[in-house]
Parts: structure tokens; C-alpha cells; sequence
């Protein structure tokens, strides 16, 4: 006997073709419970790797939003569509997550089209057809998606309000930031932006990298920019990092508004 699936409640799936990147996602979208009975727009959240980190967003963003530590917020999650193993999905989030240098063998880049997809396709979708506020965008990413995230904040301003990276200083990655860091100090002004920035640890190979840009970043004292960085205790490249960046962060980001 089969019986049937046992969804995320209050979610929404829809499956979107990128023509620029070349590539079917699948989007889950999570409604607040007062969504049904307003008119109202909503801050978004924006989750990479939603095929495992969707679930968790859409698992603890209720209880947050009872706990009043974050407003109610629609969760979005970017994933890809057709995938069967876990491999698949490695290769394509280097691809997409991560500049030139980064990706697996006899593949390329896709940052630049997959940020495209995001600015001109998906926040279309959720800005018309679910009430998402594009004032208030936050983006979730750890490890490659982490890259993604804090890169994006440093060369795309103002695309996201607030951004929550993980484990994305890795040998080389730092560099890269780095150097994406001096182009960003180089604007004539930045807007305002939230960032909370985390490494388990134990993940030693990124410990190196993470000082040194969190250290630039003080340095700078730019005025626009409220962020926090933290070392996590006890964790290294792994699901406890993964989770804790996610609380820990969603509290950050959001503090001064609640």
C-alpha cells in the first residue's frame, strides 16, 4: 500500500525553467499563518539549498514568529528540480553558489545567469503572485551558499537587507571576498545592510579566512552596515553549524527591528 506524501504545511510548490542558466527549480514557497486573511506585504526569506535547508527554515520560522524574534515573513526555497542523488546537487550548487575556480571537474560557473534567475525571474514571482515585499529581502546560505550569499552582498547591494552566511571562507573563497570587499569600499556610498556571519570552530581550513575578512570588515566600520560574526563552539563544517547559523543569524538580522 502507498500512502500519500506528508507535505510541509502551509507550502506551495511551483517549478520554474531558467532559459539564461539552463536549469529546471523547484521553489517552495511557505505562507505565515495570518497570510490568507490580509492584504498585506510580507519581508521574504530567501533559503539556498532548499533541499535540505527549506525544511529546516519552514520548521523554525513559526516558532520564531510566536516568539516575536522575527516578523511574520513568506520563506522561499530555491532548489533544483528532477535531481536524483545528492551528487547531482553537489555539482550544480558549485556551479551556481560560486565564482570561477570553485566547481567540479569539466563544469563551469553559472553565478552571474543564476543571479540573473534571481533578480529577474524569482523575485518577479514571489513580488506579484505572493504578496513579497522587495523593501525587505533576506538570503540564507551556508557553505557554497554562503559564498553566494556574502558575495552577493558585497557585489550585488542593495539586491538583499539582510544576509545570514555560513562556512564560506574556505581557502581561496576568502581571497575572493576579499578582493570583492575592496570594490564594494570603493562605491560612493552603501545601502543599508544586515549581515550575520558564523564558522564551526572546529572547520580549521576556514578559520584563517574568516578572521581576516571579519577583521577588514571592523576595520571599514562602514556605517551602513550592522553585522556579527561568531565563532560556533563544538561545531565544525556540519549540520550543527548549518542549524545554529540559521537561529543564531535570523535573531541577528532582524534584532533591531524587533
Amino acid at each position: 500500500m502507498t500512502y500519500p506524501r506528508f507535505g510541509l504545511f502551509n507550502t506551495e510548490e511551483r517549478i520554474i525553467h531558467s532559459e539564461g542558466v539552463g536549469q529546471d527549480f523547484r521553489i517552495g514557497v511557505w505562507f505565515p499563518f495570518s497570510y490568507g486573511g490580509s492584504d498585506q506585504r510580507y519581508p521574504v526569506l530567501y533559503v539556498l539549498d532548499g533541499e535540505f535547508a527549506f525544511g529546516l527554515a519552514t520548521g523554525m520560522i513559526p516558532i520564531l514568529i510566536g516568539t516575536q524574534e522575527v516578523p511574520e515573513l513568506i520563506v522561499v526555497g530555491i532548489a533544483y528540480h528532477g535531481i536524483t542523488a545528492w551528487r547531482e546537487h553537489a555539482i550544480l550548487r558549485d556551479q551556481d553558489y560560486c565564482v570561477p575556480g570553485f566547481q567540479q571537474p569539466n563544469t563551469e560557473s553559472r553565478i552571474v545567469p543564476f543571479t540573473h534567475f534571481i533578480q529577474q525571474e524569482l523575485f518577479p514571482l514571489i513580488e506579484s503572485e505572493y504578496r513579497g515585499s522587495s523593501e525587505d529581502r533576506t538570503l540564507f546560505g551556508f557553505s557554497s551558499g554562503g559564498f553566494f550569499t556574502f558575495h552577493t552582498m558585497l557585489t550585488q547591494p542593495g539586491m538583499f537587507r539582510r544576509h545570514i552566511a555560513a562556512s564560506c571562507t574556505w581557502p581561496g573563497a576568502d581571497t575572493q571576498l576579499l578582493d570583492c570587499e575592496q570594490q564594494y569600499a570603493a562605491l560612493p556610498s552603501q545601502p543599508q545592510s544586515d549581515l550575520y556571519l558564523a564558522v564551526g570552530e572546529l572547520d580549521e581550513e576556514q578559520l584563517p579566512g574568516f578572521r581576516t575578512v571579519t577583521e577588514t570588515l571592523r576595520k571599514r566600520n562602514y556605517p551602513c552596515l550592522r553585522f556579527v560574526t561568531e565563532i560556533l563552539a563544538g561545531e565544525g563544517h556540519n549540520a550543527g553549524a548549518l542549524a545554529k547559523t540559521f537561529l543564531y543569524g535570523m535573531r541577528a538580522v532582524f534584532k533591531a527591528q524587533n
